[in-house]
């Protein structure tokens, strides 16, 4: 076999072995606390041999740790140091806490960020603007369920209805049993999404009242592209449920909205990978 012929072969192992590292690192980082190596590996559908090798040349690395009394493998803070240093390179951390901290204190709740990374959002940032008491304050290293979150809803509503329906069925919408955790108001089915949607795309921002989890619920708008008009990102606010019932949407949709397209229009032409994604996707929805 000549060398050309040799080539390919190990091209695709390599490529091979680096989607398999990041899938774990992506696993890893939905998992939070940790997750075993046969369940990365069933995730994965690889051999566990080779899913243990690969950890193992990540805790190497220092990117991943095993922890000594339960066994289960998690990401190291190195991943949240790169991304914070991204961030802060682009200039999206510093430019987008000062608007995320006003809209937290004119709603006094809770007001959050996020990106789209390809097929999904990403939490990257916060500021709590309730009280102390009654103070609504989930971990933003949470998984976004996008057809049970106001965010979610508020970016599928930006898409055409074929990429809506792969996102949501790759989440789980509709299977038995669910695959998903949500609140007791979450959809069902995919019909009862799409009527939800319609109805943000005429209004302009998204709500969910115990969609996620019980006794919360939350108001988000898409953050826009200037150029592509395409969602980059979502920003919301969410509290308690008896905080926030519908007659205070009107009234926090006109902040919310306010947040967002500064937002887009603050945010730099480098914001890499997630920029790229959305002016491709608009191509294809225009063609």
């Amino acid at each position: 076999m000549s060398l050309m012929e040799q080539c390919p072969i190990k091209m695709r192992v390599v490529k091979s072995q680096l989607s398999h590292s990041l899938g774990v690192l992506a696993l890893l980082a939905e998992a939070g606390r940790g997750a075993r190596v046969t369940v990365l590996a069933e995730r994965l559908e690889a051999p566990k041999s080779s899913v243990q090798r690969l950890l193992q040349q990540l805790i190497d690395e220092g990117w991943v740790e095993q922890d000594a009394d339960s066994g289960l493998y998690r990401l190291t803070f190195r991943i949240a140091a790169l991304g914070q240093r991204y961030l802060q390179a682009v200039g999206m951390a510093d430019a987008s806490e000062a608007i995320l901290m006003a809209l937290a204190r004119q709603t006094r709740e809770l007001a959050r960020l996020t990106i789209v990374d390809r097929d999904r959002l990403v939490w990257i940032g916060s500021a709590q603007g309730a009280p102390a008491g009654l103070m609504y304050q989930p971990p933003m290293d949470g998984r976004i369920i996008s057809y049970a979150t106001a965010n979610g809803k508020a970016w599928l509503a930006t898409l055409p209805d074929d990429e809506v329906e792969k996102i949501v069925a790759r989440e789980g919408l509709g299977s038995r049993p669910a695959r998903a955790n949500t609140g007791p108001n979450a959809h069902k089915t995919l019909a009862s999404l799409k009527r939800d949607l319609a109805a943000i795309r005429e209004r302009g921002y998204a709500t969910a009242d115990e969609e996620a989890e019980p006794g919360v619920a939350a108001l988000a708008v898409a953050i826009r592209d200037p150029k592509t008009g395409v969602a980059i990102g979502t920003t919301s606010v969410a509290g308690p449920l008896v905080r926030i019932p519908r007659r205070r949407h009107a009234d926090l949709a006109r902040e919310v909205m306010f947040a967002a397209n500064e937002l887009g229009r603050i945010w730099p032409a480098s914001a890499g990978a997630a920029r790229l994604m959305t002016a491709k996707r608009a191509r294809r929805a225009s063609a």
